[in-house]
């Protein structure tokens, strides 16, 4: 309880913004224009190799998916727990806020709880951290991994109440208390209570920069691999348009009224990284939601949504790249 307590005092929040001051920017400020560019290029050259690596060995993606789901995002998620959690209770309760409130949204609109689902459990981790890191430095990862905390939380709720008709309340608890990214939660908070001094540890501290990379590389590559094996039409494009534009302007009201109430509050933390929040809402559904479906209901409808909305989306997010380039650093 006490270290679940210091995540929201609000001196809590200034100490994590120590980071961000770092770089007055909040964003990756200290490097050239040409060096920024290319860590945006990387990851779509990932992405590239998965197209490739689909074509080759499209079986690779269970492996890659395991070893990103149960390995790499789990470590990444604790760590940052174990070293500056404060702030992080304020930014994954709001994702979760965001979250339902598209799914909400989105069952008034179709009253289709899968529909609704791939409207709002979103491809934080996979995709969304990347290129976070990619536009906006080092700094946006420990912004977007809070954010992938809540919304890991509200999807492992949101596919059960979706995939199940019955679904129980043991059901929903017992799934989102024994999924990766909470039991790495729990054990991010675990450590940092213990007098074990592990956040001092060089060691951890590099495992934690080669953890990033990794996650870069196998995330990207994944969505590759399963955009490759995903079959689209020009009908399922044009149906994904409207839907990720209705995400974009419903998501980014969201967004912007965060921002505001957090700026009136003078929440730094926040205010100084509001930029790294409006990538949320262009957010492709998330993947792993194709895999519950089959788990759950045997059927794979979603399949062909996701990665036409995943393929929308990254057009979405390469404009959104691209203006934030071109603004002076």
């Amino acid at each position: 309880m006490i270290a679940i307590a210091s995540l929201m005092r609000g001196d809590g929040v200034l100490a994590l913004a120590t980071d961000t001051r770092r770089n007055p920017r909040g964003i990756a400020g200290t490097e050239s224009r040409e060096e920024h560019a290319m860590t945006v290029i990387y990851p779509l050259l990932y992405m590239l190799s998965g197209l490739v690596v689909g074509r080759y060995l499209p079986s690779a993606r269970k492996g890659l998916s395991a070893i990103l789901t149960r390995g790499l995002i789990p470590f990444v998620i604790a760590y940052n727990l174990l070293t500056y959690q404060a702030g992080t209770a304020l930014l994954a309760i709001f994702c979760f806020v965001f979250c339902a409130v598209l799914f909400l949204s989105a069952q008034l609109f179709w009253r289709d709880k899968l529909r609704s689902l791939t409207f709002s459990y979103l491809n934080i981790g996979w995709l969304g951290l990347p290129l976070a890191i990619a536009i906006f430095g080092d700094a946006a990862s420990r912004i977007i991994i809070a954010a992938y905390i809540g919304g890991s939380v509200f999807g492992n709720i949101a596919c059960v109440l979706a995939m199940q008709d019955k679904a129980s309340g043991r059901d929903m608890v017992r799934n989102t208390l024994f999924s990766p990214p909470v039991l790495a939660v729990f054990a991010g908070l675990l450590l940092h209570v213990l007098p074990l001094g592990l956040a001092e540890s060089n060691l951890l501290a590099m495992a934690y920069e080669l953890a990033k990379q990794l996650m870069t590389i196998t995330g990207m590559c994944t969505l590759g691999i399963w955009l490759y094996c995903s079959k689209m039409t020009a009908a399922s494009l044009r149906a994904a348009a409207p839907i990720s534009l209705m995400r974009a302007g419903l998501g980014g009201g969201i967004v912007g009224l965060f921002v505001w109430l957090c700026h009136v509050l003078e929440i730094e933390l926040v205010v100084a990284n509001a930029a790294v929040l409006f990538i949320l809402p262009l957010l492709p559904p998330a993947a792993n939601t194709v895999v519950l479906e089959t788990y759950y209901r045997g059927t794979g409808q979603s399949a062909r949504a996701i990665a036409s909305g995943t393929l929308v989306s990254l057009g979405l997010l390469s404009l959104f790249a691209l203006v934030m380039l071109l603004l002076p650093h």
